[in-house]
């Protein structure tokens, strides 16, 4: 349950923080992590516009995995669910590079494959720990 703790931990730090600057900062922000020219003034209104509606919707998956945090064996269910939207993000994130190719700038190439590796390995491997170890505690009766 400690690689669940930890990771939940990790994943809520780095979306309350990336969030709350998507919100904050928007479009522009993303010349953080290699974007290129879309986070180049002038911005276009729409795209700034996703930027901060997606960073508030990650800020708030943030606080939703430190709330569970507090009882997971209340809110597990709800837990597992923000496992399965960041791994379905990180599946999204493949197709991108499927479909659109590989980052070429600055950091975006480590960005991406840092992002990849928390949500299809890191992610994923903590819903396992979390599913096994909820499993052994119904099993021995533990469960409410």
């Amino acid at each position: 349950m400690k690689l669940v703790k930890i990771t939940t931990a990790l994943l809520s730090l780095i979306a309350l923080l990336t969030g709350a600057m998507d919100v904050i900062v928007g479009v522009a922000g993303q010349a953080n992590i290699g974007v290129g020219a879309a986070a180049a003034a002038p911005f276009d209104p729409v795209l700034d516009s996703q930027v901060r509606f997606l960073g508030a919707v990650w800020l708030g998956l943030g606080a939703v995995q430190l709330f569970c945090l507090g009882d997971l064996r209340r809110y597990g269910a709800i837990l597992q669910l923000c496992f399965a939207i960041v791994v379905l993000g990180g599946i999204g994130r493949v197709l991108s590079l499927i479909q659109v190719g590989q980052p070429t700038s600055g950091t975006g190439p480590s960005f991406i494959l840092v992002a990849l590796a928390i949500e299809l390995v890191l992610v994923p491997l903590a819903w396992l720990t979390f599913r096994r170890a909820t499993f052994a505690d119904e099993q021995m009766g533990l469960t409410r």
